[in-house]
């Protein structure tokens, strides 16, 4: 509201000129041409006049370009009376206006003082209204009215008070209320974060959102992808209680499962958790979240890198990694939902149950070992800040399993190669060590396990083919062929000889990269290790002399070693040998020795052959080939 609510002052008369830009440029437009008529030069000629007084002038120009005075005084006398009523109109209105308020003035004033009021009074308000008529003190005087109704407003206004007091009170007991609940449910919440904390999960304020706490359950040195994802916020939910946002990891728990499979049967298979209840608590449901991300980059890793096994009996599907291990046994590698799996699958045993689960723990320990590399890696100064390479998980497991198939073949042919010589009766023997598996000092047993998959410990195979003819197999791992075999001959457990093998392994070491080739190399030391152990039984004690021609003085079979080192051939006729073949049955594949003699018997030749196992006593039939003396017919 204003200081001054009378005003006095007269109106101010409208001005002719432009009263704004605005107006100025509506009537530029107005004229003809608008600005482009427009000239500075004009423009400065016309304020000119203005300031002298000129422009009068200037308005009476005819088109022809002269002046009438005669209109310039009509139009000077038109604008001094139109100035003059104005000024007299704005007097008027000030002067009624300050009459009015004049009266008013009065009329408030006769009702305390009504003498003085009097003379002020105009004489057309004192015909309207009487002296005293109006009064700024009316209302304080109370009517009987008013004082009856004075009780009831006190009473209403107790009322009030009390409803508003009331309303007050329970406005303060719902606050009191939510603020112990808002307590109890920050205590519940800090205490589940403490909790966390202290089980040694990294607990920190989110950096996007300061006001929310967050849990760190990932690895550092994982992939990006899964780095970003092993952040998840903690927030609050209305009674308290922490829950835990996942993000794109999903909420759902799950696990690496490793299955065994024989003929399309499973018969071993990973164990699966039970998933979490509800009302687990959060140091679980955080252990839960780095169990599952883990599975979940496990998983990731184990497609990536099996992409370029494909020509190692790998195969990839939509839902499983499967490795055809022989003809019959698959191993079938899947991320199994926690939340799906039936109970009766769960409780299900199998008699092959230890290898898969086996085969799960030693994945999980090579993905374990790569993040450690990676840590290592980046620790180096010149080490690149590149995405890393693939995990090497399924390549040791491969390159291992491929390994003990080797050292298991290897050991049913050594098996079934000595029971061959046994059963000729032979006294050949296999004798087979491998080292203990040991942790070294101050290496944690995870890494030495890592170690050891990665580099398995080398078999060693002593095989006694004959008492001088000795041979030491050592089985090493092989990434490309499973095994490697290499051979070194053994000093013979008779002193005073030597091996005869020597011959074919002129190196001392021979290696192999495949089992057949190892295998066509002891068929071959078979017959020629027997070839050695019978010559030295039947070599003659003296030579015949030079100048004997008779054939009843000189000896009637001597035997020597064939040109071919697989047998024996008489050196005096050529006409009688005995010949040793061990090699693979192709019908069975088995190993089988074969002995044919030729030699004189009572008078005649006799041809005749022996195979094992099955044929009796080796050494009686050679020795009784070789001490035969008969005369051979003509």
């Amino acid at each position: 509201m204003s200081d001054r609510p009378f005003s006095l002052q007269p109106r101010p008369t409208p001005q002719r000129g432009p009263q704004n830009i605005v107006d100025f440029i509506r009537r530029v437009n107005a004229e003809p041409g608008g600005f482009r008529s427009l000239d500075s030069a004009d423009l400065r000629r016309q304020i000119e006049r203005q300031s002298s007084g000129a422009d009068r002038d200037d308005e009476d120009v005819d088109m022809a370009g002269a002046t009438s005075e005669a209109d310039s005084d009509v139009a000077e006398t038109k604008d001094v009376a139109a100035a003059r009523d104005e000024v007299l109109k704005a007097i008027h209105m000030t002067h009624q206006t300050s009459m009015f308020a004049l009266d008013f003035v009065s009329l408030l004033l006769s009702k305390e003082n009504p003498a003085q009021a009097v003379t002020t009074f105009s004489h057309g308000l004192r015909e309207l209204v009487g002296v005293g008529t109006l009064g700024a003190t009316m209302l304080e005087a109370p009517t009987p009215l008013t004082l009856n109704r004075v009780p009831d407003n006190k009473m209403v206004a107790i009322g009030k008070r009390l409803i508003d007091l009331n309303k007050a009170a329970d406005t303060a007991l719902a606050a009191s209320k939510r603020l112990q609940q808002e307590i109890g449910s920050e205590t519940r919440y800090w205490s589940e974060v403490l909790a966390v904390s202290k089980d040694g999960w990294r607990t920190f304020r989110l950096p996007h959102e300061t006001h929310t706490m967050g849990v760190k359950f990932g690895f550092t040195n994982t992939a990006p992808e899964f780095k970003i994802n092993s952040i998840a916020p903690m927030r609050r939910a209305e009674n308290g209680s922490v829950q835990l946002e996942h993000g794109k990891m999903g909420s759902g728990s799950k696990r690496l499962q490793v299955s065994i499979l024989e003929n399309g049967v499973v018969v071993g298979r990973s164990t699966l958790p039970r998933p979490l209840p509800g009302d687990a608590p959060l140091q679980d449901r955080v252990k839960e979240a780095r169990d599952t991300i883990f599975a979940q980059e496990l998983w990731h890793e184990i497609n990536r890198e099996g992409r370029t096994l494909l020509s190692r009996n790998l195969r990839l599907d939509k839902n499983a990694v499967a490795y055809t291990l022989d003809a019959t046994r698959t191993i079938s590698i899947r991320l199994a939902s926690l939340d799906d799996t039936d109970e009766a699958q769960v409780e299900q045993l199998g008699p092959q149950d230890a290898i898969a689960e086996s085969l799960y723990i030693t994945l999980c320990l090579l993905l374990s070992a790569a993040h450690r590399l990676n840590e290592h890696r980046r620790s180096e100064p010149s080490a690149s800040r590149g995405p890393p390479p693939a995990y090497s998980l399924l390549t040791p497991i491969i390159s291992y399993l491929e390994y003990d198939k080797s050292v298991e073949q290897f050991v049913r042919f050594l098996t079934s190669f000595t029971n061959v010589l046994r059963s000729a009766g032979l006294s050949s023997s296999i004798t087979m060590k491998e080292p203990p598996l040991g942790t070294p000092p101050g290496v944690p047993a995870s890494t030495a396990l890592v170690a050891v998959l990665l580099r398995p410990p080398a078999v060693q195979f002593d095989l006694t083919i004959t008492p001088t003819s000795r041979l030491r197999i050592m089985v090493r791992p092989s990434q490309l062929y499973g095994a490697q075999f290499a051979v070194h001959c053994l000093p013979p457990s008779l002193p005073g000889s030597q091996n005869p093998l020597t011959s074919i392994c002129p190196s001392g070491v021979e290696e192999f990269d495949r089992l057949t080739e190892l295998s066509w190399y002891l068929y071959r030391a078979v017959s020629r290790a027997l070839t050695a152990h019978y010559y030295a039984a039947a070599a003659p004690t003296e030579q015949p002399p030079s100048d004997v021609n008779n054939d009843e003085q000189r000896p009637r079979t001597g035997w020597g070693v064939d040109t071919s080192h697989a047998g024996l051939v008489d050196y005096y006729s050529g006409e009688y040998k005995l010949n040793f073949d061990f090699s693979a049955d192709p019908a069975t594949g088995r190993p089988e020795l074969r002995v044919a003699a030729n030699y004189p018997e009572v008078g005649r030749t006799v041809q005749r052959k022996w195979t094992w196992p099955g044929e009796g006593n080796l050494d009686e039939i050679v020795r009784h080939v070789l001490s035969s003396t008969g005369v051979p017919s003509t």
